[in-house]
């Protein structure tokens, strides 16, 4: 874990909103740590981030980084980068995840269950409804809901987990201290009071300028398991967030909506390619298998009695789903003998078939 002059100087570069990825990552391959750039800094830096980067760097380096830890420290803002125990497993395994997070509220290394509802700004009612509705009851379910806190759909998610008590954390296109849009101030600020956290990869005065929003966008599907499209039109912002899910590895979900409102022509092209149909949480719950049984229920199964064969079977099918072939390959079965054992399992409610000849187990 770097040290604290380590991680202010990471945010020294952080400040600079002409320096690039592509810079950044040759910077830091040269130098090695963002300690050694800012003990170092010197003319010769331009070559590798060009002139822009390299002043704004350079005033920025002449206030000091005792300055810069005071400011962080009077706006509650806290810093972390990959491996530290608040900087999220799920963001560090994405192609490009942040070198640092700057953050106000709680963040943690493992969300268990976490979506990410996104959508239009300009919502209609049933679109706002949804996913008010969707996220509440997600967050009821333990689920931890990401978005952008933008205007409609992403305001709508965080105040539907924040009705039900839950946990959700908003991703920022603009700095900490910028909150955008302004009338949502109060909105960031209710999710850090309940646990949550308001995030950002740019400076905490950084403004929300256009080009930050698509970079923002691999964030909210990065921190999450899955993303949830509710309306969006074409050529929307959130189309970017689609393809950075469908990129890092994300489940897809999309909610139909009317044939000719023009917030559903995303969501049901969506829906056409491949993304999984939804019409309430349930259906992520269950899709994602994010059980919703009690401990009272889970007590009261009893397992029967198994032969070792259906036993290796069932075990084999507790972790994930598996096919058919895949089946026969790991347990060593010809065709009729896998039938049978997969029928018998299924006759005692201990297994599922799935679409494309896919088995779960389900107890």
């Amino acid at each position: 874990m770097p040290d604290q002059r380590e991680l202010l100087c990471l945010a020294w570069l952080s400040c600079s909103d002409s320096l690039g990825y592509t810079a950044r990552t040759k910077l830091m391959a040269q130098f090695q740590t963002a300690s050694a750039v800012f003990e170092r800094f010197s003319p010769r830096v331009m070559d590798i981030i060009g002139e822009k980067a390299y002043a704004e760097l350079a005033d920025l380096r002449k206030t000091g980084l005792e300055k810069l830890q005071l400011a962080l420290h009077k706006s509650n803002v806290k810093l972390c980068v990959p491996g530290d125990s608040s900087y999220p497993d799920q963001l560090a395994h994405i192609p490009d995840p942040p070198a640092l997070l700057f953050y106000q509220g709680n963040l943690s290394h493992e969300e268990p269950r976490a979506i990410a509802i996104v959508g239009s700004r300009r919502e209609t009612r049933y679109g706002r409804e949804q996913a008010f509705a969707i996220a509440k009851e997600l967050a009821q379910q333990g689920v931890t809901i990401i978005s952008g806190l933008a205007r409609g759909i992403d305001t709508a998610a965080h105040k539907g987990a924040l009705a039900a008590g839950g946990r959700t954390i908003a991703i920022l296109g603009s700095g900490i201290k910028r909150v955008y849009p302004k009338e949502n101030e109060s909105l960031a600020a209710q999710i850090i009071e309940q646990g949550g956290a308001v995030v950002s990869e740019f400076a905490p005065t950084a403004e929300p300028i256009a080009f930050h929003f698509p970079i923002r966008n691999r964030l909210v599907s990065g921190f999450s398991h899955g993303i949830l499209l509710v309306e969006a039109r074409e050529k929307s912002g959130t189309l970017i967030t689609v393809g950075h899910a469908l990129m890092q590895g994300r489940e897809v979900f999309a909610l139909p909506g009317p044939v000719d409102a023009p917030g559903s022509a995303v969501p049901n092209r969506m829906l056409r390619e491949g993304a999984r149909l939804i019409t309430c949480a349930g259906d992520i719950l269950e899709d994602m298998s994010w059980g919703q049984s009690t401990q009272g229920e889970q007590t009261s199964f009893i397992m029967p009695d198994l032969t070792n064969e259906q036993r290796r079977l069932y075990d084999s099918l507790c972790d994930e789903p598996r096919d058919f072939t895949e089946l026969m390959q790991t347990m060593k079965l010809q065709a009729q003998e896998l039938n049978v054992l997969l029928t018998t399992l299924e006759m005692e409610n201990l297994i599922e078939a799935l679409p494309g000849r896919m088995f779960k187990a389900i107890r």
